[in-house]
C-alpha cells in the first residue's frame, strides 16, 4: 500500500538530517604523504586516526561530502557477527574460522571502547546503548535452526538465549514470528554522530580529510604510489582503499570483487512512549531470518526505523518506501495511522562468500565486503590496517581468505533478477 506520509516527509536520511558533519579540510593537497586513504567512511577514518596517532602523515579523500555515504545512512546496529555462525565457519575454514570469529568480537569491543573513550582521548557522543539483538524466525522452518544457533553460542560462554514463540511478547509487540534468539552483545547508536566523531578524532590527531575530491586513478611509482585526484596528484608510500560498495573505475580490480546491493530505510514520525514500548519493550535491534531480511529498531528520539529490500533489482526510494511501509504494518499493525517522515537508501557491499575481505591489489591495501554488518567490523578493519602499516599488528585473519571475483559482474543487471526470484522462493519456506 502507499505509505502514509508526514507533512514534513523528506527523502533524506534521518541520521544525516539530525546533525551537521565537521567540515573537511580546505587546505592545499600535500605533494607527498606516508599514507593516502581512498574513502572517508568508518574504515577509512579509523585507519587515518590510528595512523595519525602513530605519527604518520595521512590524507583521506572522498568524492562526496563528508558523512554522505553508508557510514551515516545505515541502521546503526553494532553487531559482532559474520554471516555464518562459529560452527559453520569452522566446518568450512578450520582453525582460521576461530580467529575470524574472534576478530568479529574484537571489533565489537573496539567500538565500545572507542565510544567510551577508553584510550584517554575522549569518547564519542552517539547515543550508544548496549541494547542486545533479537533475531526472529519468520517461518516455522527456521525455529530449529535458531535453537541450534543459541545452543552453539551459549556453549562458547556467550550471553545468548533462545526465546520460544510463547514468550516473544516479552521482547516484541508482534505475532508475526515463531521464535527468536537474543544476543546480548549487540548495541545501537546514531550512525551519523558516530561517523562525525571518528572524523573529528582523525583530524584532531593530524589526518587531513579532504571531501568532495574524487580519486580517479592509482598507480605504482617505484616503491611508492601515485594517487590521482580531481584536484591534483599526491605521492604516497602506502595506500588504503576503503570504498566498500562504492568501488569504481579508479580500482577496477576491486570493483569486480564486490556486488553493490541497495538497502532502504524508512523512519516514522516520533512515536508516543506507550506505542513505542508496545513495539519493542526491551529496545533490541531486531532482524529476521529471510534472505531479503528486514531490520528495525527504535531510534534515540523514539521513532521506528525499518529497513530492508524487496529484491536485488534496482528500485527508487518511493517504491522501496511503500514496500517497507506495508511490511512494517504487517509486522506491527499497531502502527496503523502512523506516518513516515524520512525515507532513504544506499548500497551495501556483498561478497561471493558473504564474508569481509582484506587484501592487496598492486601494492595497495583494501578492506571491503561487510555484507550489511559493517558498523563494528568496517571500523575495526580500518583500525587494524592502520596498525599493520605502523608495525603494531599483523594483517587480520580475514586477509588469509581467498577473495574471488563476483562472476560476470559486468552482467549483474541481467542475472540479479533471477537470483532475486530464487531468494524469494526460499524466503517463503
Amino acid at each position: 500500500m502507499p505509505a502514509l506520509l508526514a507533512p514534513t516527509y523528506s527523502e533524506t536520511g534521518l541520521w544525516q538530517a539530525q546533525m551537521t558533519p565537521p567540515p573537511g579540510s580546505r587546505e592545499a593537497l600535500p605533494t607527498k604523504v606516508d599514507v593516502a586513504i581512498v574513502g572517508a567512511g568508518l574504515c577509512g577514518l579509523a585507519a587515518a586516526d590510528t595512523l595519525a596517532v602513530a605519527g604518520r602523515s595521512v590524507v583521506v579523500f572522498d568524492r562526496e561530502p563528508l558523512c554522505w555515504g553508508a557510514s551515516s545512512r545505515n541502521g546503526g546496529m553494532v553487531i559482532p557477527e559474520l554471516k555464518a555462525g562459529p560452527a559453520s565457519l569452522e566446518q568450512h575454514y578450520g582453525e582460521l574460522a576461530q580467529r575470524m570469529y574472534a576478530e568479529a568480537n574484537d571489533a565489537f569491543d573496539f567500538i565500545e571502547a572507542t565510544i567510551a573513550g577508553d584510550d584517554g582521548r575522549g569518547g564519542i557522543e552517539c547515543n550508544y546503548q548496549r541494547s542486545g539483538q533479537l533475531y526472529l524466525a519468520h517461518t516455522r522452518s527456521h525455529v530449529g535452526e535458531l535453537r541450534e544457533q543459541a545452543a552453539e553460542h551459549a556453549a562458547l560462554g556467550e550471553a545468548v538465549r533462545f526465546v520460544p514463540a510463547s514468550r516473544l511478547s516479552e521482547e516484541i509487540g508482534s505475532e508475526a514470528f515463531f521464535g527468536g534468539v537474543v544476543f546480548e552483545r549487540t548495541g545501537g547508536l546514531h550512525p551519523a554522530r558516530f561517523h562525525a566523531g571518528l572524523a573529528s578524532r582523525a583530524m584532531t590527531a593530524g589526518a587531513q580529510v579532504i571531501d568532495r575530491t574524487g580519486v580517479t586513478g592509482l598507480s605504482r611509482r617505484g616503491v611508492s604510489h601515485r594517487v590521482e585526484t580531481t584536484r591534483g596528484t599526491v605521492e604516497a608510500a602506502d595506500v588504503i582503499v576503503a570504498t566498500n560498495a562504492y568501488a569504481d573505475g579508479a580500482t577496477p580490480a576491486l570493483k569486480h570483487k564486490v556486488l553493490p546491493v541497495g538497502s532502504y530505510i524508512i523512519a516514522t514520525e516520533v512515536l508516543p512512549e506507550e506505542l513505542a514500548h508496545s513495539i519493542s519493550p526491551t529496545g533490541r535491534m531486531m532482524v529476521d531470518t529471510k534472505n531479503f531480511l528486514f531490520y528495525w529498531r527504535l531510534t534515540p528520539d523514539r521513532r521506528l526505523a525499518f529497513g530492508g529490500r524487496r529484491s536485488l533489482d534496482p528500485v527508487d526510494v518511493p517504491e522501496a518506501r511503500d514496500f517497507l511501509y506495508d511490511a512494517m504494518l504487517r509486522i506491527h499493525p499497531q502502527l496503523a495511522g502512523t506516518a513516515v517522515e524520512y525515507a532513504w537508501g544506499g548500497n551495501v557491499a556483498i561478497t561471493l562468500d558473504r564474508l569481509p575481505h582484506v587484501g592487496r591489489i598492486d601494492g595497495a591495501w583494501y578492506a571491503t565486503g561487510c555484507n550489511g554488518s559493517g558498523v563494528a567490523m568496517n571500523t575495526w578493519l580500518g583500525h587494524r590496517l592502520g596498525e599493520v602499516l605502523t608495525g603494531q599488528a599483523p594483517p587480520p585473519a580475514l586477509a588469509e581468505l581467498k577473495h574471488r571475483n563476483v562472476p560476470l559482474s559486468s552482467w549483474r543487471h541481467a542475472y540479479l533478477p533471477l537470483v532475486s526470484r530464487w531468494f524469494d522462493v526460499q524466503d517463503r519456506r
